[in-house]
């Protein structure tokens, strides 16, 4: 994994946030892999770094949920009541 700068203030990566996020996208009969890491700049600021082939985007996020909304399209399941 590379360590991008942040896109919203350049600064360098300070953590990694959460493991890496791997799949696969599909185009007709072809498969491309992928990798993605939420990094936290040392703003604090939270973005993506996605690796599919040879090209690496950036994307900057509000939060971790917000990220996980958009990748998996659900919120998390709430934790069950305690009794």
């Amino acid at each position: 994994m590379t360590r991008e700068p942040c896109p919203l203030c350049d600064s360098a990566a300070a953590t990694t946030v959460g493991p890496v996020y791997a799949g696969s996208t599909r185009f007709l009969w072809r498969r491309q892999t992928f990798e993605e890491t939420l990094y936290r700049c040392a703003e604090g600021h939270i973005y993506s770094v996605r690796i599919e082939g040879e090209s690496v985007r950036t994307e900057p996020h509000e939060s971790v949920q917000d990220w996980l909304e958009r990748t998996t399209g659900i919120a998390p399941p709430e934790r069950p009541r305690e009794l």
